[in-house]
């Protein structure tokens, strides 16, 4: 497809510029007198990390080249640190850049720190630090804790400097995107993103009126008044998100797993779609759209190789496999069709499937960020996996072959955590409920919005006997749909937790002031 060649494209010219960093020789930093300035602060984050690498990103204001100290020391202590002389900073990638750090140890806390010269390495200022625990090595069995979001900025509810909410805790945390300063109190070891982290395809007012049904009055935005068309506006709204400080500061110390959903193109979009005639699209195809928003995603997010799809283990007890339902989806349309559509790509369920039959790991976690069982889209555009039909249809053929391989292969505590659809939910699904019933009943945790307008909840597609344990959207309350992140306990993330010595995964969910809303206690078998 069009969009993944400028993938690649973006990769060989990161690489031509970084000289190839991810393969650097660990410099001696006695030979560094580095001037520490802390002032400016560019924004870092770490994120695809392993037990022995991890990628860290930075992006600068001016053209530079690139360095990456890493340190066991917090004070970066010159024994304990290494320097990882970079690539050039440029116009080229809009002045972003990573490096892929290897030969870390396993289950070790990292301190980091980003520096930018235009003189070599004398002559390097620093700017921008932060810290990351690596994952467990696979038979390490130490508790592990991870959070996951999706839903950021959606709707024209943005960064709002007067948004107030009152923590868990009893502190008052007030403006932008409050959430992250509450998940960062639980500690996680890394955070899932699932996906509309960004809204290319939503403009976010100064101003927009508040439900009278939550209390009326006007909610503040830091503004953002286009829709993505050109690489340049895709790239915009990352910058937009980054210019948050309670988001830098998560970033900076919480290792991510990214995945992207639509609105990091357009709403629902599938490949090879013609975009309607009218503005803002003037007939495009979203192949283009699609082309520059992945540059960007790459860009701006810690990711390691050219594919979404990829799994990360952290310890004994658990597994993350990471899906990309967008990029190689049938058309939202055929989602009925009796011989089944496509969803994942050949390439990436076979990998998927292969993937769970190799792991060791107690707990296998799939990260869906479309759900398998809620319903989304209209009649003529269901974009998940379901289409509120009782038969097994499109994209629902592939979902039962991978439940049906996971039966027959003897593969265990498999769950799935979730987003999109902007209300929280705890779904159990049942064979002797199902239209087909050659399948393990399994668990969906869902979450979402985490600052942007509450919906729901939906219906739930019957043909895997889906039940739900716990639902929470406006319309459970009687509320009106699309309300603001001003309605706290309408907004949610996940967190999880695998316990060391027993193997339980627990999984809760949380609205955004940390209040617990909904837990369960699962038992490996």
């Amino acid at each position: 497809m069009s969009y993944r060649i400028s993938r690649r494209s973006f990769l060989a010219l990161s690489a031509a510029s970084a000289g190839a960093v991810a393969g650097s020789q660990w410099l001696d930093l006695d030979l560094v007198q580095a001037n520490d300035s802390l002032s400016s602060g560019y924004p870092v984050q770490v994120g695809d990390v392993t037990s022995n690498r991890a990628i860290i990103w930075t992006r600068s204001d001016r053209k530079s080249n690139l360095i990456v100290q890493v340190s066991t020391s917090h004070r970066f202590r010159p024994r304990r640190t290494r320097t990882i002389a970079g690539g050039d900073l440029s116009a080229v990638t809009d002045f972003t850049s990573q490096v892929d750090v290897k030969g870390l140890q396993p289950g070790r806390t990292y301190y980091y720190r980003v520096g930018y010269t235009d003189g070599g390495l004398y002559n390097a200022k620093f700017s921008g630090k932060g810290r990351f625990q690596t994952a467990q090595a696979p038979f390490q069995s130490r508790t592990v804790r991870f959070a996951w979001v999706a839903d950021l900025a959606g709707q024209g509810w943005g960064r709002n400097p007067e948004l107030k909410i009152k923590s868990f805790d009893g502190e008052i945390i007030q403006g932008g995107y409050v959430v992250f300063d509450v998940i960062r109190k639980f500690k996680p070891d890394f955070a899932v993103f699932q996906g509309d982290m960004i809204y290319a395809d939503n403009p976010i007012p100064a101003t927009k009126e508040i439900p009278s049904e939550i209390g009326g009055g006007m909610w503040t935005n830091v503004p953002k008044d286009f829709v993505a068309i050109t690489l340049d506006e895709f790239r915009a709204n990352w910058k937009y998100n980054l210019g948050d400080e309670k988001f830098q500061r998560f970033l900076a110390e919480t290792p991510i797993y990214v995945e992207w959903d639509d609105h990091e193109v357009t709403n629902n979009w599938y490949p090879g779609e013609i975009l309607p005639s009218g503005d803002p699209y003037n007939g495009i195809s979203v192949d283009i759209l699609a082309e520059r928003a992945a540059q960007a995603l790459f860009e701006y997010n810690p990711i390691r190789g050219e594919e979404l799809f990829r799994s990360f283990r952290h310890g004994k007890h658990l597994e993350i496999f990471l899906l990309d339902e967008r990029s190689f989806r049938g058309p939202n349309p055929q989602n009925s069709d009796r011989n089944g559509i496509e969803m994942l790509g050949q390439k990436q369920f076979q990998w998927l499937k292969q993937a769970l039959r190799k792991s060791q790991a107690t707990w296998k976690v799939i990260a869906t960020h479309d759900p398998f069982t809620i319903v989304t889209g209209g009649e003529t555009d269901r974009d998940a996996w379901g289409q509120n039909d009782p038969a097994v249809l499109g994209r629902e053929l592939q979902l039962r072959d991978l439940l049906q391989f996971i039966k027959n292969q003897g593969i265990k505590n498999v769950v799935s955590i979730t987003a999109d659809v902007h209300f929280a939910a705890a779904i159990q699904t049942d064979p002797d409920r199902a239209i087909f019933k050659d399948f393990n009943p399994f668990w969906e945790f869902v979450i979402g919005p985490i600052n942007s307008g509450a919906f729901g909840p939906g219906n739930l597609d019957p043909s895997f006997g889906p039940e739900y344990k716990f639902v929470r959207g406006p319309e459970t309350l009687n509320l009106p749909v699309n309300l603001p992140p001003s309605k706290t306990d309408l907004q949610f993330f996940g967190l999880a937790e695998v316990d060391g010595r027993t193997a339980d995964l627990t999984v809760q969910i949380r609205d955004i002031t940390g209040k617990l809303v909904y837990e369960k206690v699962l038992q490996p078998e």
